[in-house]
């Protein structure tokens, strides 16, 4: 830097050239430069040089075009999207602002709970289904009677147990997934026993 600066020259040092630190050293000295680019400094308050040399060479500025009131974004509610039902992407479209992963990890490190579940969940893509307590399944609603039932085979012609929980909707659409494969994903809501009648 301060060579070609004193040169007013324009220069490569990148690397994989032929470009040593010894020529480079050899130039410095030659224009009565410190042979490292070291050079002496004075304390700010006393003026008295400091002990150690400092190295000091040339450096280049450009603005970036980035500017905050480009940028600046916030929301409290606004669209989602069809498919997940969690908030869209992108400031042009009033999207929500994203919590990846990273965040969620300090928030885990803090203990703070009950502001991750408000931001992963609550305030995302909160989702009510009904579930059958006996098999896990999903309960379908019988508009008739305005209840739910559950049709699976294990239940069929008993007393029904329905309850009502909330998950993601990104987990229902999981599960739904995982059915179109033939995968039966199940919902308990109480400690069930094993096969051998243990906890």
């Amino acid at each position: 830097g301060k060579v070609v600066v004193f040169q007013g020259c324009e220069g490569d040092a990148t690397p994989f050239t032929d470009v040593t630190v010894e020529d480079i050293s050899m130039r410095l000295h030659a224009m009565g430069y410190q042979r490292h680019g070291n050079e002496a400094l004075y304390q700010g308050h006393t003026g008295r040089p400091l002990n150690a040399r400092v190295f000091i060479g040339p450096t280049f500025y450009q603005r970036l075009k980035h500017l905050v009131d480009d940028k600046v974004h916030s929301r409290a509610r606004g669209p989602v999207a069809m498919l997940t039902r969690q908030p869209l992407e992108g400031r042009s479209r009033d999207g929500g602002l994203r919590m990846g992963e990273m965040e969620r990890d300090c928030l885990i490190t803090h203990g703070c709970a009950n502001f991750l579940r408000d931001r992963f969940f609550c305030n995302s893509d909160q989702y009510r289904i009904h579930i059958c307590e006996r098999c896990g399944m999903t309960a379908q609603a019988n508009l008739k009677k305005m209840t739910y039932e559950c049709r699976s085979p294990m239940c069929v012609g008993r007393e029904p147990k329905i309850c009502q929980i909330e998950i993601p909707y990104a987990c229902k659409l999981l599960f739904q997934e995982l059915m179109a494969m033939c995968i039966q994903a199940r919902i308990f809501t109480e400690i069930r026993p094993t096969r051998d009648n243990s906890y």
